[in-house]
């Protein structure tokens, strides 16, 4: 191993492991909220998804290129390339469920906001089955070739001429082509209701919910969802965008070099590594999450924290104070029941 090798093989680990980390961070902030944020639901399985991605395309190849050892052994590439194409299809197939939350969310309020989680799992198990099922289809036909993870070339290899005529090359670019534009047309009309709409809607439950102070909070509540449900649209837009190009930088760099297939690893985790980024640039609901969330596991821990509090004078003279209370009530109560006369518990 060289130098060269040493500086793909640690930016790609690196880059891999702070990007799980970072994602980890956002997910438990968004699982605290899935009760009352419905959308969460739907980008914490997407969340799943990335951080997969982010293990096979930045701490893998990593440990492939650092350890000059491809680690799995070469009988074992086709099985573990169903397991790749696994997360790569139910990554893909996440883009157009996510495209129909937020246009559920903006067009189907009330329902999507009371959506059971049993109907919510059930929707987010679609893109795994689906991916899952579409990999192990197109393992069995005998013109699919199979990629591999290659420490000289710094990415993904495979025999490139074969991979060309065959087809599966052309098989990829169809399929990938197609799954980006299904989500462009959700989202243009989730804008455009969203647009027409929320003026109106909004004036409509303020008359509404203007009559007693319980149903305004109700309202009130309504529209802090609503106004959550909204700004998660242009984080999931935005990633829409930046894998459609990266699908076009892949398509035109593979198979050209030892770097530029390092480049492609590099883009592939970037697609997944952006999506926590937007979710904290966008939504300060997750933000302040994550930094709550900091703060409580790197401040003074609870335990120390409560030692504090019982070994200040002052909490002592409380607790001492409080004790002596609970004492005297217990010893009148027990006194009452065993004589009739009050005066002389007392």
């Amino acid at each position: 191993m060289d130098a060269s090798d040493a500086a793909a093989g640690i930016f790609l680990l690196l880059f891999g492991i702070v990007g799980c980390a970072l994602y980890g961070l956002i997910v438990c902030s968004m699982w605290r909220m899935v009760n009352e944020i419905v959308g969460f639901r739907f980008l914490i399985s997407q969340a799943l998804t990335d951080i997969l991605l982010m293990i096979q395309f930045g701490i893998w190849p990593g440990i492939v290129i650092l350890t000059q050892n491809e680690i799995i052994q070469e009988s074992w590439r086709w099985n573990i390339h169903i397991y790749l194409d696994f997360t790569w299809w139910a990554m893909v197939y996440h883009y157009t469920v996510i495209a129909w939350s937020r246009l559920a969310a903006v067009q189907w309020p009330n329902w999507f906001r009371t959506l059971p989680h049993g109907k919510s799992t059930m929707i987010c198990v679609i893109p795994w089955f689906t991916g899952l099922l579409q990999s192990l289809v197109e393992h069995q036909f005998d013109w699919f070739t199979p990629l591999y993870y290659s420490p000289t070339r710094y990415g993904m290899h495979s025999n490139w001429e074969k991979y060309e005529l065959s087809g599966t090359n052309t098989y990829y670019m169809v399929c990938n082509v197609i799954l980006m534009v299904v989500p462009f047309p959700l989202y243009v009309l989730a804008l455009a209701v969203l647009f027409q709409r929320q003026t109106s809607r909004n004036m409509q439950l303020r008359s509404k919910y203007s009559h007693t102070q319980i149903t305004t909070s109700s309202y009130a509540a309504q529209q802090r969802q609503l106004s959550i449900e909204t700004r998660l649209l242009v984080p999931c837009i935005i990633n829409t965008i930046l894998f459609v190009v990266g699908q076009v930088f892949i398509s035109q760099c593979s198979k050209h070099g030892k770097w530029m297939n390092w480049a492609v690893m590099v883009v592939f985790a970037t697609n997944s590594f952006v999506n926590p980024l937007l979710y904290l640039f966008f939504s300060s609901v997750i933000r302040k999450g994550v930094l709550s969330n900091c703060r409580k596991n790197f401040s003074l821990s609870a335990i120390y924290n409560d030692y504090e509090m019982r070994s200040s004078p002052r909490t002592s003279s409380i607790v001492m104070r409080l004790n002596h209370r609970d004492s005297t009530i217990t010893s009148n109560l027990n006194c009452r029941v065993h004589s009739p006369n009050d005066q002389i518990c007392n």
